[in-house]
């Protein structure tokens, strides 16, 4: 798969879901087979390592089977930088903290916001102007206005995070093509 296509897929995968909880489970799911081939591009491919080192670090019960302990691998080697493990873990807490929450946060909660704007990559829209009159008719349309930049801003929200999880995903990807054992 082309650069091209890789990020095409990403983008893709990421913007069919339109809440946040959704949006995070795909995120570190393509960031998880992202970390997953980078770990065995960094592994000695010696035939006795293949097959019976590495299925015992990587298997079900090995000590690598868990993203985090992945991550942490790879940034003690200097594999990934300080900046793309922390935005990972980020994202992994957040979406952690999703998954013990019953509530439907949008983009633009504060519990979603405040994190989100901690990535190395987010850069955030500035927020719109909402204006208020106090006479009913234009009450009405400033309502609608404001409901309008309200969405149009979650929709900006959500555009940034989807290219600062590609970006990220994409530089994880891209240290694949590194040879780390000659």
């Amino acid at each position: 798969m082309s650069d091209t296509q890789h990020e095409d897929y990403i983008l893709e995968q990421l913007n069919q879901k339109p809440d946040i909880h959704g949006l995070l489970i795909t995120a570190i799911d393509l960031i998880g087979k992202s970390v997953n081939k980078l770990i065995m591009k960094v592994f000695r491919k010696e035939r006795h390592a293949i097959k019976f080192v590495i299925p015992s670090l990587i298997g079900h019960k090995g000590p690598l089977n868990d993203l985090s302990v992945r991550l942490k691998l790879l940034y003690a080697l200097g594999i990934i930088s300080r900046e793309e493990y922390e935005d990972i873990e980020l994202l992994m807490a957040i979406l952690d903290e999703l998954e013990n929450d019953e509530t439907l946060y949008t983009y633009t909660d504060d519990e979603i916001l405040g994190p989100i704007s901690l990535l190395h990559d987010m850069v955030l829209p500035p927020n719109l102007p909402i204006t208020r009159t106090a006479t009913s008719e234009v009450g009405i349309v400033d309502s609608m206005k404001s409901s309008m930049y309200s969405h149009r801003y979650e929709q900006m929200i959500r555009s940034a995070l989807i290219i600062a999880i590609t970006d990220l995903t994409l530089r994880i990807s891209e240290k694949q093509k590194h040879n780390y054992f000659p």
